[in-house]
């Protein structure tokens, strides 16, 4: 959990504070400060324009990360199981997306190809959106590193994407970055997509617009986000 001084602190806490911050990473000298920073803090990347995703090569990565069950019955190429099914498909993708069954239930829908979640997507019946406005929402979509929209964040503007959250600066002095630290996602006027590898690749989960999605636990994704969009549209 991040912890902050509000504004009314005084300068002598904020001093008590940066102090055992930096003890609290070892660091007792303006030497070894130097020295942490310039080991430690990632350069940053630039956001890329979602078209850059389309300009990657589709290759799978040398490793995929093991599948995490989420907390709901989970939809398998248009076939129902339980969450755990999912690790039967480790060592290759799913591409997924949370969404209502024909009973009404909430479920995680699936697919082993990329086609597959289009044509779910396409096909799907318009989702709710939390308003009759949707084009009163915020452009920006945000993302936090603790469950409930908690913590630190990071932002995406529309029609932009962070490739490689390794190479994005996070915490204190920027020593620290935001590969595998997403919890929760914020509600958004356009759609959102998280991957679990970096450069796009490996696993995505596509969020909707106008949904904050305060624990991504339940979807089997909380820590571990490489790489994120928001497609500056709604599917």
């Amino acid at each position: 959990m991040a912890r902050t001084l509000s504004r009314e602190s005084s300068h002598e806490e904020r001093v008590a504070r940066v102090r055992e911050v930096l003890a609290e990473s070892g660091v007792s000298s303006y030497e070894a400060l130097v020295n942490r920073l310039a080991d430690d803090a990632p350069l940053l990347s630039h956001e890329d324009h979602v078209m850059m995703i389309g300009a990657t090569d589709g290759s799978p990565p040398a490793a995929l990360r093991p599948h995490q069950p989420p907390e709901m019955m989970v939809v398998i190429d248009g076939e129902t199981n339980e969450p755990e099914t999912v690790r039967e498909f480790d060592g290759q993708p799913l591409y997924s997306t949370p969404g209502i069954d024909k009973k009404g239930s909430q479920v995680l829908y699936s697919f082993t190809t990329l086609q597959g979640l289009n044509d779910h997507l396409v096909a799907a019946p318009p989702h709710d959106i939390g308003t009759s406005n949707p084009d009163s929402l915020p452009e920006l979509s945000y993302y936090y590193e603790d469950e409930d929209a908690g913590g630190d964040w990071l932002q995406n503007g529309p029609g932009r994407a962070w490739p490689d959250l390794r190479s994005v600066p996070r915490g204190f002095l920027h020593t620290q970055n935001w590969n595998d630290i997403i919890s929760s996602v914020n509600w958004c006027r356009w759609d959102v997509s998280v991957w679990d590898t970096p450069n796009y690749q490996g696993s995505q989960l596509y969020l909707p617009a106008g949904v904050t999605y305060f624990h991504l636990s339940q979807l089997g994704w909380n820590d571990c986000v490489s790489a994120t969009a928001n497609w500056g549209q709604r599917f």
